[in-house]
């Protein structure tokens, strides 16, 4: 009886904990973002075009959720927590220099490592090889967390240096439509000038003697050259607009 007893203890915690963890997959399950067909399928050009697709979600209000940790967005530690809430040792100051942190836990690095091989020359099973292993592995926790921190900043630098690369390339777009223009320009001038001579306006006496025939002057190639310059002018500025 207290053997069957056993197995029915032994029975109930296995079904026991195969319910936990089929209870963990499905909070995994509903945890995970859905695939993203699902979403860009309802965006296709036709949608957008007609004006079916859905808007986009509302900005966040509150706390989140995101694979299972709960986010504050004013809560500037809420994404990076600091190590003392992870139960690790911070090696630094909160208020202290980053870089001057970073410069000396790298110089702990060299200086624990050698350690680590000095006993491993000497005294291979001593319980010192695995404290400095796990001094090691305390610096690069450190090392990195300190990384994260600038994390901001390195943000900030990337989209300073893609504004600068779309810049230049704006710039040399500029320029390069420029040239095309005095190239353009060149080439109207010098087919203007090689027009026919127009005829002239006709005399006052002329005038009297005949019947009029149009009543406009004819423009000389000044007046056709401009007029081209300025419906030319008129595109690129339109051009340029779209572009800058």
């Amino acid at each position: 009886v207290h053997g069957n007893n056993c197995m029915i203890t032994v029975h109930d915690i296995q079904a026991k904990m195969m319910a936990k963890e089929k209870e963990n997959e499905e909070k995994i399950v509903h945890l995970m973002a859905p695939p993203p067909k699902i979403f860009y399928s309802k965006y296709t050009n036709e949608a957008v075009r007609n004006g079916t697709a859905p808007p986009p979600p509302p900005p966040i209000q509150g706390e989140y959720s995101c694979f299972g940790i709960i986010h504050d967005p004013n809560d500037s530690n809420s994404i990076m927590k600091p190590l003392r809430e992870h139960g690790i040792t911070q090696l630094y100051q909160d208020a202290s220099d980053n870089i001057q942190e970073l410069k000396k836990i790298n110089a702990s690095f060299l200086v624990n490592f050698l350690d680590l091989l000095d006993v491993l020359i000497n005294c291979p099973s001593s319980s010192l090889r695995i404290k400095k292993i796990e001094d090691l592995e305390l610096l690069f926790i450190n090392f990195h967390d300190l990384i994260n921190k600038f994390r901001p900043h390195q943000a900030l630098e990337t989209l300073i240096q893609m504004l600068k690369v779309q810049k230049e390339q704006k710039l040399t777009l500029v320029e390069q439509i420029n040239s095309k223009i005095e190239s353009v320009r060149a080439s109207l001038h010098t087919a203007v000038n090689s027009l026919p001579p127009l005829l002239t306006a006709p005399t006052k006496m002329e005038m009297e003697d005949s019947k009029p025939v149009c009543s406009s002057i004819p423009d000389t190639p000044d007046i056709i050259f401009q007029n081209l310059m300025d419906e030319l002018d008129c595109s690129v500025d339109a051009t340029l607009a779209k572009i800058t």
